[in-house]
């Protein structure tokens, strides 16, 4: 079966570094994988940040084990929707 997931991550300000997160070797050793196929998209605010993972084959197992990691199952609008944040400055 073949799936994208995606990993959010948010920050309050464009001044304070990205939050930890999961990283693409987590994910390379727990699909088993030396690299992963991976793209990142930005919120026009800078704000938020997507980290997709393609998979053009998956086992149930492995969709769970992304799905505890965080990722979400992307939508085909995924991309090009992430949504600016509130802000108060």
């Amino acid at each position: 079966m073949m799936q994208d997931f995606y990993y959010e991550k948010k920050r309050h300000s464009v001044t304070e570094d990205w939050p930890d997160g999961v990283t693409l070797q987590q994910v390379a050793d727990l699909l088993g994988e030396e690299r992963v196929s991976y793209r990142i998209y930005y919120s026009r605010d800078n704000l938020t940040c997507r980290l997709f993972v393609f998979r053009g084959s998956i086992t149930v197992p492995q969709m769970r084990s992304m799905l505890h990691l965080g990722f979400v199952l992307a939508q085909d609008d995924d991309t090009e929707d992430i949504p600016n944040q509130e802000t108060t400055e």
